[in-house]
């Protein structure tokens, strides 16, 4: 039982990365094998779709994108895993670049243009995508249509499998807010908030984690 992890985010050390290792940290638990990589480590050099095709050509490979960079290595891994989680921070009401360069390089070829119902991948992946953001709830989630933007994204993972969505929302984005022009914050309300919700926000992740890796064992 093989599960993967995929940060999104630049830093290694804060809010979705932590939510990702207790994700890991749950799918160990439960008796996976478990990896996290890195999407923004300065050593890794990838694109986007390059619309190359390579992975429509009749008679040719299906199922893993072809274009050689170091995301291919990362790709294979993707789809031999039984369980993938993504995690990424929101920016501009979308996850990071370098998870959506990711997520195009793998579903694009897992598309089947003969049985969109079908992906040419034939096997089953449990998947997550989990996160972070300044949004302060639920009601401006959906207020500001992050519930379609974010989540019609994370959604193209079904294609593979189970699929579902974790959200950590008003997350504590500096460590001294007085350093930064960020007067719409309150930094004593965001620090409560941080010490009050983030916790559950950790505990829902290895949960996460955890179940991901006893569903894809049933």
């Amino acid at each position: 039982m093989k599960a993967l992890f995929i940060n999104g985010s630049p830093r290694k050390n804060k809010n979705t990365a932590l939510l990702l290792e207790q994700a890991m940290g749950g799918a160990r638990e439960a008796g996976a094998e478990v990896e996290m990589i890195n999407l923004y480590d300065r050593g890794l050099n990838y694109k986007g779709c390059m619309s190359c095709f390579a992975c429509k050509v009749k008679g040719g490979r299906k199922g893993v994108c072809s274009f050689k960079d170091d995301l291919q290595a990362i790709l294979e891994k993707a789809v031999e895993a039984d369980v993938l989680v993504c995690g990424s921070p929101v920016y501009c009401s979308y996850p990071s670049a370098n998870l959506r360069a990711f997520m195009e390089r793998l579903i694009f070829p897992a598309v089947n243009y003969n049985d969109y119902s079908h992906p040419v991948v034939n096997k089953v992946i449990h998947s997550a995508t989990i996160y972070t953001m300044n949004c302060p709830n639920e009601q401006v989630y959906k207020q500001i249509g992050y519930d379609v933007l974010l989540e019609q994204s994370a959604r193209q993972l079904g294609m593979f499998g189970p699929t579902e969505v974790l959200l950590s929302m008003d997350t504590y984005q500096f460590n001294d807010y007085s350093r930064y022009d960020a007067g719409r914050f309150d930094p004593v309300a965001k620090q409560q908030h941080h010490d009050e919700q983030f916790p559950k926000d950790l505990a829902a992740a290895r949960a996460l984690g955890r179940r991901l890796v006893e569903q894809a064992a049933q």
